[in-house]
């Protein structure tokens, strides 16, 4: 007897393994490619980016994002949480362009502090939370039921603290007037000519 109800559970549990099809993970890219940017202490800078799901009957939600990684010389700030992005089978698209506007659309934006180390280097990854449902969010019938999982994507960026130009245009012509008053002073470490 155990062992026909052993078997029988069996069988019920083979099908409903197959019928769970894995859902796809989205895609998101960086704008710019490679997600490095360069700026100045004091500046703002942040990143757009391509958002690719294709998953035949699903529909993926970006809900927030997170910086990890130091941030000693500046702090990052959130876009996708004030957004409503959704990606998936029509009506909506499969391949979303985000650009970067300040304020408003991307992923976030890094606000180095006005007391960056010139030459540092910030590295970490920006992680998108995001939902999946079996039914379109924009659709007026839309389910919150319909939730099928919840996961992250994990984007590695990159942001180096430059000098500012006028910084290293007043570093040159300070070294080089006091080049011009060092030979001044000193004529006798002018070479002579043969």
């Amino acid at each position: 007897m155990k062992r026909i109800v052993s078997l029988v559970l069996f069988a019920a549990f083979i099908p409903a393994c197959l019928s769970a099809a894995p859902v796809p993970a989205p895609t998101i890219q960086t704008i710019p490619i490679g997600g490095k940017l360069a700026g100045q202490p004091g500046s703002a800078l942040g990143w757009g980016f391509t958002l690719t799901y294709n998953a035949p009957s699903d529909w993926i939600v970006l809900n927030d994002s997170f910086f990890t990684g130091g941030q000693v010389y500046g702090t990052y700030n959130d876009y996708i949480v004030n957004q409503f992005i959704v990606a998936g089978p029509a009506p909506e698209t499969a391949l979303l362009d985000i650009p970067f506007s300040r304020g408003s659309t991307g992923l976030g934006e890094f606000d180095i502090n006005r007391t960056g180390l010139i030459g540092a280097s910030i590295t970490g990854n920006i992680v998108v939370d995001y939902d999946v449902f079996s039914q379109d969010p924009n659709s007026p019938d839309f389910d919150p039921n319909s939730f099928v999982t919840a996961g992250q994507a994990s984007i590695p960026v990159a942001i180096n603290i430059t000098p500012e130009p006028a910084t290293f245009g007043l570093i040159v012509v300070a070294a080089l007037l006091g080049l011009w008053c060092y030979r001044r002073a000193n004529p006798c470490a002018i070479p002579a000519g043969n």
